[in-house]
């Protein structure tokens, strides 16, 4: 598998789990978040990479082929639900649904953006980190925004699943955005050598 296979591969890998992982609201001292965190921060990692070594135009191409995955991924799951016989399967992919739907649409806006801003400031400032870490947080924040929104208020109305109340959303977007970022910055290291050769 080529080296844009193989981040390709791991991109939509990461989306896939990320969406499957959201259904379960961790709460650590008090805060709360979504157990998808950690893939879809590895996941803005690996969309920076792969602009950083190949372009903004393989971003983009990036970001539709997780898209198509996840949109795979909802046809997929609402078959097996579908399927006759119970099991906890039935219920993680009926309660994913407007998770997977609302990671479908914030993905496309926040990762776009990401993707145009990486490249914005790749043009900008030479400093390599400040593009890993800059274009992460503000379409993180973007991305997160949206997708609690969705995933967890306005799509529940329409398809079913889980609607949290505004405090615990709010909660959420705090807690998930901070870790993100936290992560864009310790992440950065793996970004570094990971485009040693850019």
């Amino acid at each position: 598998m080529s080296k844009k296979g193989q981040l390709i591969a791991i991109y939509a890998s990461m989306l896939a789990i990320a969406n499957v992982a959201a259904v379960k609201v961790v709460s650590v001292g008090g805060w709360e978040f979504t157990a998808g965190v950690l893939p879809i921060a590895i996941a803005y990692l690996v969309s920076d990479i792969g602009v950083e070594k190949h372009g903004k135009e393989f971003g983009h191409k990036l970001v539709w082929a997780g898209v198509g995955g996840l949109s795979t991924v909802i046809i997929v799951s609402q078959v097996v639900v579908s399927l006759p016989g119970e099991s906890v399967v039935n219920q993680v992919f009926a309660a994913s649904l407007p998770i997977l739907t609302a990671s479908v649409l914030s993905i496309i806006v926040g990762q776009h953006t990401d993707v145009w801003l990486f490249a914005a400031i790749r043009e900008r400032l030479p400093y390599r980190p400040t593009r890993n870490i800059g274009s992460t947080a503000i379409s993180q924040l973007l991305d997160t925004v949206l997708f609690t929104a969705l995933a967890f208020s306005v799509l529940p109305l329409v398809l079913g699943g889980t609607r949290l109340p505004t405090a615990t959303l709010l909660t959420i977007i705090a807690t998930e955005w901070v870790i993100k970022f936290g992560i864009a910055i310790a992440d950065t290291p793996v970004f570094l050598v990971a485009t040693n050769d850019s």
